[in-house]
Order: C-alpha cells, then sequence, then structure tokens
C-alpha cells in the first residue's frame, strides 16, 4: 500500500554497514512508513547516481528517493524526478534508447547512497536498476571505460545495475568559441571532456523555438571543474543508462553563466536533443546545470541562458518574444519552459519566473541586422501598413533601432499605435462599415483609443457593425440586418435558414452579440488570415498558414498575426528583394 509519509532519518532497521555495489544483487525488504528501502550502497568512486528500468516500463507509483552519506552523515531524502524526456518517435536516439528512468543526480563525494521506493502490490518495475556514475574532477590527457557489476533491485524484483565511468574525448582542447557579432562564447565539448556519440542524432530542418530546463541534480559545485564533471557525469548517464545517441541538451548554462556546449554540432545545427518528450524536434534545450526549485538563479545564468537561445533562434528568424507552432501541432510562445509540455516542475520555480526575462535578453542577442536589410524592412512596413514610402526621419530612426536588436514585429507595433496608422484605421472603419467618413468626437475618439491601446481596430469594427446606425441603414429590420452582415462581413449572400437562426438572436441576444458571432467564426478568421498575407506577402495563405493562423487569430487578435508574419524569414527577404 502507498503512504504519504517520508522515511524516518534512519531507516529501522537501521542497516549495520553499507554493501559492495560489485558484490551481487542488493534487496530492497526493509519497509519503513509505507516504503521499502535498499541496505547503503558504496559510492566512493562515483558522483552521480539515477535509478533506471526497462524502457516502456510501467514505473508510475514508484516514487524513487535517494539519501547520501558525507563523512558520516546522511543527508535528507531527495525525490528522484521521473524524467519526462524521451526520444521523439523515428530518430536515432529512440531507436537505440534502452531504458527509461530517473534524472540523474549528483551526490559528489558521498560513501554511500541508500534508496526507497513506494511499497506497492507488485514491487514495480521488472529490472529496477542503480546506475553509478564516476569520473574523475580533472581532465586526463587520455580516456578510458571501466565498467563494473552492482545491483539495486525493487521490491520483490532483481536486476543487474551497471557502474559507469565518464570516459573523454581523447581530441586536444579546443579554444572557446569566438565571439561573432552577438554570439555568446561557448565552451566546447572537447573542453568539458565530452565523450563521441555513440549514434548520429537526427537534425531537424529548422528551429522554432526554445526549451528551458534544469538538470534538477546539486547546487553545490564551487568550481567550474566541479560543473564540468557533473556534465560529464549526465552524459554518461545519458548514453550508458539510457541509452542514448549523447547527452540529451543541446546547451548547459552553470550558476556563473558560463555556456557549454551539449550535443555536437548544436552551434551550427538544429541538432534534435533528448529533453522534452514530443518537444524535441526543432527545439533547441538549455538547461540550467542544478536546482532551481529550491534556490533562485543568478542573474549571470539567466543572462546566458537569454543570450544562447537569442542566438540560435535568430539563425532561423525566429522572434524570442513572439509565439508559434511546434513541430508537435502545439501553439506556444517560442521561449517556454519545460513544464509547459510536460507534467514536470522543470525548470524550477525560480527558473520559471525567469522566462519573460530569457526571451527578452533572447531578443536583442542575436547577431546584428545589417543596416540594407533593417533599411529594406522599415520601407516595407511604412508601404504595407501606411500606404506611403518610408519618411527619412522613420527609415532612420526605425533602422538603427532594429540594428540595435529591435525586432521587425516590435516595429511593427510600434507603428500600429501611431497617430497616422491609428487616425487611417479609424477613417478606413467608419466608410468600410457605415459608408461615411467619421465625425471629429468619433476620430478623435476611437484614434486615442487605438494608440493607447484601450482598443484594438478590430474592436472598432465590431462596434460599429453593432451600432443603431449600421442597423438603420441596413434595412431597420432583423432579416435585413442579418443579410447585411453576411455581405459586409462574410461576402456571400446569406441563406433563408441562416436568416432564420440569426434573426431572432438579434432580439434576444442583442446585436452586439449577433456580431461577434460573425466576428468570430471560423469563416470570417479564414477571411481576414488571407486578407493579411494579401497585404504583407502579396500572396494567398497556404494550406499550412490556413490550418494554423486562424485559430491564433481568433484567440489573439490581428496584432498576433501581423507580428507573426512581419517577422518571418519570407516578410525580410521580401524587404530585401524590393528595398536593396
Amino acid at each position: 500500500a502507498d503512504a504519504a509519509e517520508q522515511p524516518a532519518a534512519e531507516p529501522t532497521p537501521a542497516p549495520a554497514e553499507s554493501v559492495d555495489p560489485a558484490a551481487g544483487t542488493v534487496v530492497a525488504d526493509v519497509l519503513e512508513a509505507g516504503r521499502v528501502l535498499t541496505p547503503a550502497v558504496e559510492t566512493t568512486e562515483a558522483q552521480t547516481v539515477g535509478v533506471t528500468w526497462p524502457e516502456g516500463a510501467d514505473a508510475a507509483g514508484l516514487e524513487p528517493q535517494v539519501r547520501s552519506l558525507t563523512d558520516g552523515e546522511w543527508s535528507d531524502w531527495v525525490a528522484l524526478g521521473t524524467s519526462d524526456a524521451e526520444p521523439d518517435a523515428g530518430t536515432a536516439d529512440a531507436a537505440n534508447a534502452a531504458r527509461g528512468g530517473t534524472d540523474s543526480y549528483w551526490v559528489g563525494e558521498a560513501e554511500a547512497v541508500q534508496l526507497s521506493f513506494a511499497a506497492t502490490a507488485d514491487g514495480g518495475p521488472a529490472d529496477l536498476s542503480l546506475a553509478l556514475v564516476a569520473s574523475d574532477e580533472d581532465l586526463p590527457g587520455t580516456g578510458s571505460t571501466g565498467t563494473g557489476a552492482a545491483a539495486a533491485d525493487g521490491a520483490a524484483s532483481t536486476g543487474e545495475a551497471v557502474v559507469r565511468t565518464a570516459a573523454y574525448s581523447t581530441a586536444a582542447p579546443a579554444a572557446v568559441v569566438p565571439a561573432a557579432a552577438a554570439q555568446p562564447a561557448v565552451v566546447t565539448r572537447a573542453q568539458w571532456g565530452a565523450r563521441n556519440q555513440v549514434c548520429a542524432p537526427d537534425v531537424a530542418s529548422r528551429l522554432e523555438g526554445a526549451v528551458v530546463h534544469h538538470t534538477a541534480g546539486s547546487n553545490s559545485y564551487t568550481t567550474q571543474a566541479q560543473a564540468m564533471q557533473q556534465i560529464r557525469n549526465d552524459q554518461a548517464y545519458h548514453i550508458d543508462a539510457r541509452g542514448w545517441c549523447d547527452i540529451g541538451y543541446n546547451f548547459i548554462v552553470d550558476k556563473w553563466g558560463t555556456i557549454y556546449e551539449g550535443r555536437a554540432n548544436s552551434l551550427t545545427q538544429a541538432v534534435i536533443g533528448v529533453h522534452a518528450t514530443n518537444a524535441n524536434t526543432g527545439t533547441v534545450g538549455v538547461s540550467m546545470l542544478g536546482n532551481y526549485d529550491t534556490v533562485p538563479t543568478t542573474p549571470a545564468m539567466i543572462e546566458s541562458v537569454g543570450r544562447i537561445i537569442g542566438w540560435r533562434l535568430a539563425a532561423y528568424g525566429v522572434n524570442p518574444l513572439g509565439a508559434g507552432t511546434y513541430p508537435s501541432g502545439l501553439y506556444l510562445p517560442r521561449v517556454i519552459g519545460h513544464r509547459d509540455v510536460a507534467q514536470t516542475a522543470c525548470p524550477g520555480r525560480y527558473g520559471y519566473a525567469q522566462l519573460g526575462t530569457i526571451r527578452t535578453i533572447a531578443s536583442v542577442s542575436g547577431p546584428a541586422m545589417p543596416l540594407a536589410d533593417a533599411r529594406a524592412i522599415t520601407s516595407k512596413l511604412y508601404q504595407d501598413m501606411l500606404g506611403r514610402p518610408v519618411d527619412q526621419g522613420g527609415l532612420t530612426s526605425w533602422s538603427a533601432a532594429m540594428v540595435g536588436g529591435m525586432a521587425p514585429a516590435q516595429v511593427a507595433t510600434g507603428l500600429a499605435t501611431s497617430a497616422e496608422y491609428a487616425y487611417a484605421a479609424v477613417d478606413r472603419a467608419y466608410r468600410d462599415v457605415l459608408g461615411r467618413a467619421p465625425d471629429p468626437t468619433g476620430i478623435a475618439t476611437w484614434t486615442a483609443a487605438i494608440m493607447d491601446g484601450r482598443m484594438r481596430s478590430e474592436d472598432l469594427r465590431i462596434w460599429l457593425f453593432g451600432s443603431v446606425e449600421y442597423f438603420n441603414i441596413s434595412g431597420q429590420t432583423n432579416d435585413r440586418y442579418v443579410a447585411a452582415l453576411y455581405s459586409k462581413m462574410l461576402g456571400r449572400t446569406a441563406s433563408a435558414s441562416d436568416i432564420a437562426f440569426w434573426s431572432p438572436l438579434v432580439a434576444t441576444k442583442g446585436k452586439d452579440a449577433v456580431v461577434r458571432g460573425f466576428w468570430q467564426s471560423m469563416e470570417s478568421a479564414n477571411i481576414r488570415v488571407q486578407a493579411f498575407y494579401q497585404q504583407y506577402l502579396g500572396r494567398g495563405a497556404d494550406a499550412a498558414g490556413m490550418a494554423t493562423w486562424p485559430p491564433v487569430l481568433l484567440a489573439r487578435g490581428e496584432g498576433e498575426l501581423r507580428s507573426q508574419i512581419v517577422g518571418s524569414l519570407e516578410y525580410r527577404n521580401q524587404a530585401v528583394a524590393k528595398y536593396v
């Protein structure tokens, strides 16, 4: 039976002495507060531990915990989180993966560890194993791999646990990747002592976003050498215990803001990692070294996380402040936390609270936009949004802003709240809906509301369609009003059944509710998406665009759709082709 109580500080009966992991199977058969405990397992040569089980086995309810013995003192029990990082289907990692498991956990120079599991009727998965990973703190000149046999079984289960030693690449350490423009410095794999991959990870066609993680291990590292040792051990656990091609993360960042290259070629390719189940493809996985559910992140760490994300997303024209559809089909912000796509606390409450800051840093951390490109985008935005050539003042100021790191979508938002754009939007809405110019009071009121964000231009159109004036000019009867809405808003003639459905609702629900029903319909959204494509890209929307953007338009408004279009590589390429 499961129990919520934690095991006592000392198990009863307490183990008289620790057991040698090479001596054979370790049976977890001491019952304490609804949990089963193993004897203490010697870890004098290991610094990282994890629990694994056969790939696909049901580990629900296992609730593994670990504590470590250092200088004769036992630590508190720590939950070993079940890893929500599985390879994406069809990848080399998926083909190679051998075992499911927990996240790895750093125990440092502990003398022994002890495991605790929730007592279950079936004893948990068969072949439950403890992985012990060891490496030297200092990088050796040559590498070797040592293995030994040990086992730590769940209740009433047996299985082998392999003691693995993290080996090292024998390649000569390379220099830190030199900064070019805004590229952050990155410690290479050779520098931190990475092993060679055991299989070649797949590469996506492009990056669509970034997933922020924490390793959920110890924060006790005090030198960069110790940080690199943790990373080496994590790589060994991912390769040897889990069966992946390489370390799961694309990049790792320590508490001092040092960035480490994770999977090989992640600096230049959209390498598919193993860091977020069903969200690995098309994302760059950046993990903060440590547990940031228990301690706050550091400013240097957050700065570096934002910088490496900004650099990698900029290579694919992705705006870190935006949102979009991932290869999995999810529509999410471009920079998310692991918990946004999984049942996990990752990247910890302190780490997750920094996502806004990370996005902001990332938005100004890509390579500087060439002035010629910035001028071209500014020129196209003026023509598309204001219907006129750009003036010299606007060209100079907005181009400089983009060279300095402002995204094209932010420029578009600035133009959309300008007096010129707001005035034109109000004038156009009055003429399109009511067939007349706005009166002085109307133009002043609505222009000011759009400029200060109290109203969107589409909100004004909804208000005008629901006005008494529009009802009167459309025929002054509910049937004629509905027919006029179909003609104006959907561009087609209403059928008898259409009028029969909507006309009574004008009386019972009111004109405003009926207008919003039309406006929020998928038919209306499809029409408006096509209009935006024509306005900004000079073409109709393709099938992928029509599958993606109408729901986004209904949920987030026309400003979001505009930001996504003008922030796209296609828009930039069109601007450069026309104005450079």
